[in-house]
Order: C-alpha cells, then sequence, then structure tokens
C-alpha cells in the first residue's frame, strides 16, 4: 500500500472513531475495541503505539514518538502495568512473629562447606512452620552421605551453581546418587531439581567432581528434620546453634 492510501485509510478511521464517540454507546464500542486490540485505535486517535499494551502495539516508543522495533518500554514491574498506590502502611506489631533472622550456624565441614551457612530450622524458628530447609555452598569434592535413608514427608534436593547471575548455567560439578531399594543410579550433571516423594529411599551421595562452587538447598515438608537410616534408625534434629555476624552464639 502506497503512502497516501496509507494515509486516507487512517484519516478515514480517524474520522470513524471521532463519530462512533460522539454518538450513543460510545465507550462501550470503543471499550470492546481496546480489548480486541485494535491495531489502529492510537493512530485514529492520534497517538503513538502504546508498547505491548492498547492498541496492540509492541514497540516502545522513542522520546521523538517513533518506535523502536524490537525494544521494551521500561517500567517499575514486569508485571503489573496498573498497581493501585503504594501502601503507607502501619506501624504495628502484629506480625512480629512470622519472621525470622536467625539462619546463621558455623559449618560443620568448614574446608568443603566454607564460611557460615544458613539454616532454616523450621518450628524451632518459626513456632508453627511446617518445613525446614538448609543453604549450603560446596566447594570440594565429598561423600555427603554413607547410606540410604527416607522420609515421612516429601523432600526436594535443589542442585545449582553458585556463580551469578546465571545459577544454571554456572553449573560445574557431578553428583553420583542412588534411588529406590534397589539403588538405582543417578548422575546430576545439570542445574537439577529432585523431587523425593514421601517414603523414596534415596542415598547414598556423591559429589564426586565441583569444578565451580555448588549450591545444593533441601526442603523438608516437617517441622524439623528427621530421616529412617539403614543402619542407625530414626533420627531428628530440631534446632541447632545459631550465630551472629560477629559469629557470636545467639538464643
Amino acid at each position: 500500500m502506497s503512502s497516501t492510501n496509507e494515509e486516507r485509510d487512517v484519516k478515514n478511521r480517524r474520522e470513524f472513531f471521532q463519530g462512533v464517540t460522539s454518538g450513543m454507546g460510545a465507550a462501550a464500542i470503543v471499550a470492546a475495541a481496546v480489548k480486541m486490540g485494535v491495531p489502529v485505535l492510537n493512530a485514529a486517535q492520534g497517538g503513538a503505539p502504546k508498547p505491548d499494551g492498547i492498541g496492540g502495539a509492541s514497540q516502545a516508543a522513542k522520546p521523538g514518538g517513533e518506535a523502536k522495533p524490537g525494544a521494551k518500554a521500561k517500567t517499575e514491574s514486569a508485571f503489573f502495568r496498573n498497581p493501585p498506590p503504594w501502601p503507607k502502611g502501619a506501624d504495628t506489631h502484629k506480625y512480629d512473629h512470622l519472621f525470622s533472622t536467625k539462619l546463621r550456624e558455623n559449618s560443620l565441614i568448614p574446608d568443603i562447606v566454607p564460611g557460615p551457612q544458613a539454616y532454616f530450622r523450621g518450628d524451632s524458628d518459626l513456632p508453627g512452620a511446617k518445613i525446614n530447609m538448609g543453604w549450603q555452598i560446596l566447594t570440594k569434592p565429598y561423600k555427603m552421605e554413607m547410606e540410604s535413608h527416607h522420609h515421612d514427608v516429601d523432600e526436594y534436593l535443589f542442585f545449582l551453581g553458585a556463580t551469578f547471575p546465571d545459577l544454571v548455567g554456572a553449573f560445574d560439578a557431578e553428583i553420583e546418587f542412588f534411588v529406590g531399594k534397589e539403588y538405582e543410579r543417578h548422575i546430576i550433571n545439570k542445574a537439577t531439581v529432585f523431587y523425593i516423594p514421601a517414603g523414596l529411599e534415596h542415598n547414598p551421595s556423591d559429589f564426586r567432581r565441583i569444578g565451580k562452587p555448588l549450591f545444593f538447598s533441601a526442603l523438608q515438608m516437617a517441622p524439623f528434620f528427621n530421616s529412617v537410616y539403614q543402619t542407625m534408625g530414626y533420627m531428628a534434629m530440631k534446632s541447632s546453634n545459631k550465630i551472629d555476624l560477629a559469629g557470636n552464639p545467639i538464643k
């Protein structure tokens, strides 16, 4: 289509919308057009294309009014286009008991997991909590578990790289892991989430190669960590010693 024809087409559509908006039911018709993503709506109203929004345009407008193909508009949130006003809030302490900052613990294996590690000990850290979880960064090979065990709740293990910003791409390790009573052998060599249903035997596990620091996390759906081990039987850890930023014990 020539530029002359394009200008005529836009002019005709602009006149159509102007005529529609001056009559009965105009708001309903325009709203319906907006919902359908009518591409010419912005142009018909004399405005620039709106990025990823009304009018179906997906280009971000330049300061001069032109759109740059493939660009995205800068917004405060990638998820909310028209959020409500930011609340002023109430300076009360009704929900203080739902927050815990006591996460820091000394490493039991400082040559493998250097420095403090982080643990949320479930109910002992936040009364009423129904999960427990740990976060560790391993820097050297290590046999983490020497025998199998199972839990009476579900568990999730997370294996990620520990180099920002790409925790998935930064994964550089090899872990040998056994699952089930038949010891089905698995090799974890990429970023992985491992779901362990309640009652499923798992381990031993050998972090046999660690090329880059490895981020490991275990989430158990129980108020405190507990397991039934192959030779040791039932064992539980309901709490652990916490330390502050200076390394001093805290209650």
